[in-house]
């Protein structure tokens, strides 16, 4: 028998589906402005006179240090006040930066628009996080992620095959613009149409009202083994995933001469599709699986990050242009299987006003880690090799990059799954 869902009060029995349709709008925005750069950034390169090194950090580091240290605050506020009016005001923020990023004329005015785009992502996740399990029970909470984490993959896919249909008709200033604003008719929705739901209801747990001091908070989740381990493990996936969505269509470009539109059409069934069969499968089977055993709540990303990884860098090993595009899918489907997985372990491990603390200090190691270093370590690994490895440089970066970080993740899953069964058991004592 499932687990009935908490409702807010005055929400009908369809308001969990619709708050998860927004959450999921969101998510997809989330991930097509962070997204978005990849396909544009060989004409950025050309324009902008730009070295991958500063494409690498534009893509990386200047969206991923204010994603991660912003993200804190981010946390902390929507623990204190109204998560709804937390999102709507960073998806304005980020969707307006967004679209100022057509603007820019120079690496420094790139930089500070994609600052931006950081700066308001990082209210994202600590928010919707909080908000969905306050309505879905633990039973049900990985499949609800699930379903919230399809917005990586079609993000994904309407970055690449939008922009590139933007990129080829009007341009990658117009692409910026026309892909940001949406954003900002969203969050207006958000901002009017959702509810506040009773902090904790759906644990059976009682609010206390105030948020502990931080300092106890961050001590409460550094104590956790099955965080230590987990974190790592989210990181480096996210690194491994990073890495790939950014720099892979610089690749086809480069090494095989493909083009804007042939790469959104070649790789957008495996980030799509694929991203978001990875992300449901992942959350529908941990739900079944970890119903007898939590342990396999790690223990399937310990499994998919590092066969993703280790089939992806064939894709910068062979010389056939076709094998290369099919193997570069598998860590874009095979990689998003741990998102709903890992928000749920989080969600399950916080307490009443600690649910979107917790996210949001995840947030901070994995966004400087995985989103920030990712695309600026192939980057420097691209222009120290290109003195003589040439247009194939990005080649060489990718192969190092993807398989090292991508089964480092997995055995970091693998040792955390053997803590969760009694870190979930201690976090029902401490409420």
């Amino acid at each position: 028998m499932q687990q009935p869902l908490t409702l807010p009060p005055g929400a009908g029995p369809t308001y969990p589906r619709y708050l998860l349709t927004l959450l999921m709008l969101s998510s997809i925005l989330n991930h097509l402005d962070r997204n978005l750069p990849a396909i544009l950034l060989p004409a950025i390169k050309r324009d902008l006179e730009l070295s991958d090194s500063q494409l690498g950090f534009i893509t990386g580091l200047a969206f991923a240090l204010f994603y991660s240290t912003i993200g804190i605050p981010m946390g902390r506020l929507a623990d204190h006040v109204s998560r709804r009016k937390v999102l709507a005001v960073c998806l304005g923020l980020w969707s307006l930066a967004t679209a100022v990023s057509g603007a820019t004329v120079n690496f420094i005015q790139m930089a500070i628009a994609r600052f931006t785009v950081g700066f308001g992502e990082a209210g994202y996740a600590p928010c919707a996080h909080s908000m969905v399990s306050d309505i879905y029970p633990p039973g049900r909470r990985t499949t609800a992620f699930g379903i919230m984490a399809i917005g990586t993959p079609l993000g994904g896919v309407i970055a690449f095959l939008g922009g590139a249909w933007l990129l080829e008709t009007v341009g990658w200033r117009w692409a910026f613009f026309a892909l940001g604003m949406p954003g900002v008719l969203l969050a207006v929705l958000i901002w009017f149409t959702v509810k506040e739901s009773a902090r904790g209801a759906a644990d059976g747990y009682v609010d206390p009202g105030k948020p502990p001091p931080f300092l106890h908070v961050v001590k409460t989740l550094f104590s956790i083994p099955a965080f230590r381990h987990c974190v790592l493990g989210t990181t480096f996936t996210g690194l491994v995933y990073t890495a790939v969505t950014i720099w892979a269509p610089s690749y086809l470009t480069r090494s095989f001469g493909m083009t804007a539109g042939q790469i959104g059409v070649w790789l957008s069934p495996a980030i799509g599709l694929g991203g978001m069969c990875g992300a449901l499968f992942g959350g529908w089977i941990a739900d079944k699986v970890s119903a007898g055993d939590r342990r396999w709540m790690a223990w399937v990303p310990a499994i998919t990050t590092p066969v993703g990884a280790v089939l992806g860098t064939i894709a910068y090993i062979t010389d056939n242009q076709t094998l290369a595009v099919i193997m570069i899918g598998f860590p874009l489907i095979l990689c998003p299987v741990h998102l709903p997985i890992y928000g749920a372990i989080l969600q399950g491990l916080a307490g009443v006003r600690m649910r979107s603390s917790f996210p949001a200090i995840s947030l901070f190691i994995a966004g400087i880690v995985g989103v920030g270093l990712g695309p600026q370590i192939v980057g420097w690994g691209s222009d120290l090799v290109r003195p003589w490895a040439g247009e194939e440089s990005l080649r060489y970066g990718l192969m190092v990059v993807v398989p090292f970080f991508g089964l480092w993740a997995g055995l970091h899953f693998y040792f955390g799954g053997f803590h969760l069964p009694a870190d979930f058991a201690r976090a029902k004592e401490r409420v």
